[in-house]
């Protein structure tokens, strides 16, 4: 599929023409906007060309296949952000439950050090 759509430089239509590679800047939504207008364009192209006796079936099927082809480049581009953007959410979420374990840590620390008398704080200040 990539080698095709990059082989057939396919363009697509958001504020203006992107390229494949531009995909990759836009968000979530804004691939699924692109996606819906595609899916919106093949429908309507299959509906009306359907019924005319002047559109030549290997015109047909070059368009839809074109058609598809950006549909399938857009799926596999936002299913590969969405996978990026929940494997960033997953290691946030294991990064601040690994900060609240170490605040516990540093408070139990803290606690044990302020049970402690005063002769032995001077001795373990003395041995720093």
């Amino acid at each position: 599929m990539w080698i095709e759509a990059l082989s057939k430089k396919l363009r697509f239509e958001y504020n203006g023409l992107i390229s494949i590679e531009d995909l990759f800047d836009l968000r979530l939504n804004e691939l699924d906007e692109i996606y819906r207008k595609l899916k919106k364009e093949l429908d309507e192209y299959k509906q009306y060309s359907c019924d005319s006796l002047l559109d030549k079936d290997d015109e047909k099927d070059k368009t839809c296949g074109e058609l598809q082809l950006k549909i399938d480049v857009v799926t596999a581009v936002f299913n590969h952000l969405k996978k990026q953007q929940e494997e960033l959410q997953r290691r946030i979420a294991l990064q601040n439950q690994k900060d609240k374990i170490l605040g516990i840590i540093a408070d139990k620390e803290n606690e044990e050090l302020s049970n402690k008398s005063i002769s032995e704080l001077k001795e373990l200040l003395d041995d720093i």
